[in-house]
């Protein structure tokens, strides 16, 4: 939560000792409240139990409530919808929640709880990711490859975002306990959720979430989890991260690993609003199963109206023994004995409805891949009609509709013939100049129905339309700016599959490219002539050694120029010099052994340079760049010759770029 230092609010009442700005003093010397930043920090409050979570209708704020300092100590505004309170006496709790529930600029009005997340304490027998080949993931992982981000939020206890295996399929989430964007998982619960869903695949590493190769990524949302293995989340916090997750267009889906058997208007309504958002919620059906006292029971939010209830399954297809079970569990998936990421950056068996949960979620969120039109209840219905019915035949209390197949459920979505572009071109090489008309021309094939053309191109950070979808195949457009251009096509469908193809690194000229030009000075023969453009300077094959160099760029159009210096035998590295100087020796009858060149001046960001050395006994080394050291070390070995190219900048390399120096 966001921490209000103390002096800020020192000051706010020696205004309001003075001039009353922000509020109006009572007789009693209480003062109404016009925002939360006139109270405490909640941190400086009682954590919990004496807190009112109020849930405003629209337009509704604090200042609406009447309250006064009398009646609150803190609180926290946590969105545009949800606030938290404390009251000042706790002996007025259910006095003030009464007046608070029949403000009409109030939709709920209640006391903060905590509830659990649904993970069982750890298994120390260590297992691999089994569970994604029990769904069918294992035949899905590369079937998709969406251009538009579909994102899971997740909320939970946060999230390990530098983990190395979950790094790449993080966005912007929100930690609602202390108040910033910066993410952090004290308890470990989220980590291994988020890794179910999102874990990075063909990596080399580690496991792989069942998102797959499709462009799935996880929006943490830490609602609590205070140290190592702390279950405890907040409601209130709960109820404003579904408020932020159901007004973001790119979360499709929303995990909740949590459960109770509380009655809650504030989580009910917050869930109702996310259902109305048209996010696919999918939560945890509860680990009581075996619970004398909860079995059968219904848990929140899993038991809510369009919420997809999740039981657990172990490794022999049958529901683990602490899954609950009730009228309105839908489906199930693994969750005994499951291996995923850990907050440590390493990996961990876990078991929990916790994580039969997120499966279930990244399926849903790969379905969605596949089929932006897809509403959340054709995902509901897909993964039942697709379950493996184990249990009683047909749905039971148990398993619900049966066990998710991700496999089976994508068959029905993606086509037999997927939409895909054949070919894209641009009718010109890279390198032209400003005012040069470029024709851009794609192919499209697979896919259903007729196919909708849109092409762009990508400079310095900013996208442009060339032609908006039409179903002409081809574009023209003449670049206005010099830059390193990125080309792309994307191609609809007639059910609204998209593909996208690009050309990067398409380098358009002002003014014609520089020249560089060098030569040699060579054992027994001195000076070599002028080379350039990547000419040979030196000598192959006749063991002379070269003995200097020197380097200079030609060009009226651009701010260019060089620098460079020697590894010179008995003497080692000399001090850059610049511009035609020489580097290197005369009449000493020492050896070149190494070199290395850097481009300067305001336009050397444009521009790459490369350079090759022949040396004694190992012959023509890889293209160096940019600074690089090209030739050897250690073994004695003179240079014969060299080659020197400037191209523009992201060019490919002039020839192999291997080995360009070696060390002994």
């Amino acid at each position: 939560m966001k921490f209000k230092k103390a002096i800020v609010f020192l000051l706010a009442m020696v205004l309001i000792g003075s001039s009353f700005p922000l509020g109006v003093m009572a007789e009693d010397q209480s003062m109404v409240i016009k925002s939360l930043d006139q109270v405490a920090d909640l941190d400086s409050a009682s954590r919990n139990s004496d807190q009112i979570i109020v849930i405003y209708k629209e337009q509704g704020h604090v200042e609406n409530l009447s309250l006064t300092t009398k009646d609150i100590k803190g609180g926290e505004t946590l969105s545009e919808q949800v606030d938290i309170i404390a009251v000042a006496d706790s002996a007025n709790t259910d006095e003030l929640l009464a007046r608070l529930s029949e403000n009409p600029n109030v939709l709920v009005a209640e006391k903060n709880s905590y509830i659990q997340t649904s993970a069982l304490p750890d298994d120390p027998d260590l297992s691999k990711a089994w569970q994604f080949e029990r769904v069918g993931a294992d035949e899905t992982w590369n079937k998709i490859s969406n251009s538009e981000t579909v994102v899971v939020a997740v909320i939970d206890t946060g999230l390990y975002t530098q983990h190395p295996d979950i790094l790449a399929n993080v966005t912007a989430g929100y930690d609602y306990v202390d108040g910033t964007t910066d993410m952090v998982d004290l308890s470990g619960h989220g980590t291994l959720v988020a890794g179910c869903v999102a874990a990075v695949t063909n990596n080399g590493i580690g496991v792989a979430g069942i998102a797959g190769a499709a462009n799935i990524k996880v929006a943490p949302y830490r609602v609590g989890g205070l140290y190592d293995g702390d279950k405890n989340l907040d409601v209130g916090y709960i109820c404003a991260a579904l408020y932020e997750a159901a007004a973001r267009p790119e979360v499709k889906v929303i995990n909740m690993s949590f459960g109770g058997y509380m009655v809650s208007a504030a989580l009910r309504t917050a869930v109702e609003n996310a259902v109305n958002a048209g996010k696919v919620l999918v939560a945890a059906a509860g680990n009581e199963g075996a619970n004398p006292n909860y079995s059968g029971e219904l848990a929140v939010p899993a038991s809510y109206n369009n919420v997809i209830s999740v039981g657990a399954t172990d490794k022999t297809n049958k529901i683990a023994y602490f899954s609950q079970h009730n009228s309105l569990v839908d489906l199930c998936a693994p969750g005994q004995k499951i291996y995923s990421t850990n907050h440590d950056g390493g990996y961990e068996e876990t078991s929990g409805t916790s994580f039969a949960s997120p499966i279930t979620a990244g399926a849903c969120a790969v379905l969605m891949a596949a089929d932006h039109t897809m509403t959340s209840t054709r995902v509901e219905t897909l993964l039942k009609e697709t379950a493996l019915d184990f249990g009683t035949e047909g749905r039971d209390d148990y398993y619900g509709d049966g066990m998710i197949q991700l496999d089976a459920a994508l068959a029905k979505v993606t086509p037999t013939n997927p939409l895909s572009i054949d070919s894209f071109t641009v009718d010109k090489p890279t390198g032209q100049t400003l005012g040069t008309l470029l024709t851009l021309n794609a192919a499209a094939s697979g896919g259903e129905g007729d196919y909708q053309y849109g092409f762009y191109y990508d400079l310095n950070g900013t996208t442009i339309t060339i032609q908006d979808y039409s179903s002409i195949s081809t574009a023209e457009f003449t670049p206005t700016q010099p830059g390193i251009y990125t080309l792309s096509a994307q191609v609809v469908d007639g059910k609204g599959n998209t593909v996208k193809e690009t050309i990067v690194n398409y380098v358009i000229k002002e003014k014609a490219a520089p020249v560089i030009e060098y030569r040699t000075h060579v054992q027994n023969v001195g000076w070599q002539s002028i080379m350039a453009d990547g000419a040979v300077s030196g000598t192959e094959g006749q063991s002379l050694r070269l003995e200097a160099i020197e380097v200079n760029t030609i060009t009226t159009n651009y701010n260019l120029e060089v620098k460079y210096k020697t590894h010179v035998q008995n003497i080692g590295w000399q001090n850059f010099v610049e511009d035609g100087a020489l580097s290197g020796t005369e009449g000493q009858s020492l050896r070149l052994e190494a070199i290395e060149i850097e481009l300067t001046g305001t336009d050397a960001e444009l521009f790459d340079v490369y350079y090759q050395v022949h040396a004694q006994n190992v012959g023509w080394m890889g293209w160096a760049k940019n600074g690089q050291q090209a030739g050897t070390a250690g073994y004695g070995y003179r240079l014969e010759g060299i080659r020197i190219e400037v191209v523009p900048k992201g060019s490919i390399a002039p020839g192999s770029t291997d080995n360009p120096f070696i060390t002994k």
